[in-house]
């Protein structure tokens, strides 16, 4: 029986019609990197996005891209009936027998009680730490907690990105969670002295001026400004700074007007996913200050380029420090001195940057990672 898979994502949809300037973040790209993989495997598959004005049904390749309801239109609570009227007709027009949604939403608990009247199969997929909380780590309107608590427990399948996650699933809601990493398609052709050369030839005629990388939307629990603070304590380095406004414009007008202030800190603005690969390349390590993640995307974009990351907090299951790619430091000071110490320290940086390659091609290529949910979703239709 050939296997019809449908994803659930409203903000999806700028990564089908490239003409939609709209925000879509890891969990987003996550699912439609899984999306096409299976596509290109003969599997019939769907996605459910957010109404932006398109026609009800659109085919993009080989996936069909059915709208719902409107996001951050209006007020929730009085179109609520209406917002899951409409996911629930998308969701029979996709006529999957697996349904996958990624990260805590208000949908959570609807979608598992949609697809149980439907007679078809639930799966979630952990997005950030947070929604293996049972409070949703006070993120959340209690409201929405509640819905996502009966969604998690109703699910057929719960996926976790690592092994915390999985812990923490099975001690806040007594699920045991399928571990599935995260996946990014793998370059080819290429070997990681090229991607030595790329750094190298970066630094051609900027007196081998070692620059560092920051990428993400500008919230406050991913600490942008802390980027910038690094930039100024490191006047020797070059800094650049890639990202667009998170869910607070204020804060995000603060950040960028601090930057324009340090001399040797580049800020880009938002950089589309097609457009982004070239900063990973030439990066001289990957910088994350956030205190809260699950596993970030960046980390996946760096390493398939060989581009070690220093971190504050951020070190999902300890494989930063275990497999030698980069720093977890603890805190801003230690993040100061690692990056002027792999400033100082080329033979540091290439080792890290061979352990980097390595471990994300035998870790995370996105073809192994889809066969993973391929393998969990024929084993759920087969129950």
């Amino acid at each position: 029986m050939l296997l019809k898979v449908c994803f659930f994502s409203p903000t999806a949809y700028s990564y089908f019609d490239k003409s939609k300037n709209l925000w879509a973040g890891g969990a987003e790209i996550q699912q439609v990197l899984v999306a096409r993989e299976m596509a290109a495997r003969g599997i019939e598959v769907s996605f459910i996005v957010g109404d932006y004005g398109q026609d009800d049904v659109e085919v993009f390749g080989d996936i069909t891209v059915i709208k719902s309801f409107a996001p951050f239109k209006g007020n929730r609570k009085l179109r609520f009936i209406l917002d899951m009227l409409k996911i629930y007709r998308a969701m029979k027009i996709a006529d999957a027998d697996v349904y996958n949604q990624r990260s805590t939403s208000f949908y959570t608990g609807q979608l598992a009680y949609f697809a149980a009247r439907l007679k078809k199969k639930f799966t979630f997929s952990i997005g950030i730490d947070y929604n293996c909380l049972s409070d949703c780590g006070g993120f959340l309107p209690k409201i929405m907690c509640r819905l996502y608590r009966y969604g998690i427990r109703k699910a057929d399948a719960v996926i976790a990105q690592t092994e915390q996650q999985k812990k923490l699933l099975r001690e806040n809601f007594d699920v045991e969670a399928t571990l599935i990493r995260n996946g990014i398609y793998i370059p080819t052709g290429t070997s990681h002295d090229d991607a030595l050369d790329k750094v190298e030839n970066a630094l051609q005629g900027k007196e081998k001026t070692r620059e560092f990388l920051w990428v993400g939307s500008f919230r406050k629990r991913k600490r942008p400004e802390l980027f910038v603070e690094l930039a100024r304590r490191i006047p020797e380095a070059r800094f650049t700074l890639i990202g667009g406004v998170g869910d607070d414009k204020d804060y995000y007008e603060k950040i960028v007007k601090d930057a324009e202030k340090v001399e040797n800190l580049r800020y880009v603005g938002f950089v589309p996913p097609e457009r982004i690969d070239s900063y990973y390349r030439k990066a001289f390590a990957l910088i994350n200050t956030s205190y809260l993640e699950g596993f970030p995307n960046t980390y996946l974009h760096s390493w398939i380029y060989g581009t070690p990351t220093l971190t504050i907090e951020i070190d999902p299951d300890g494989i930063i420090e275990r497999e030698g790619i980069g720093r977890k430091t603890g805190s801003f000071e230690e993040l100061v001195r690692s990056a002027r110490e792999l400033c100082s320290d080329e033979n540091l940086r290439n080792h890290m940057s061979q352990r980097a390659w390595n471990y994300v091609r035998k870790n995370h290529d996105i073809k192994d990672r889809s066969q993973d949910y391929i393998e969990l979703f024929e084993r759920l239709i087969a129950e």
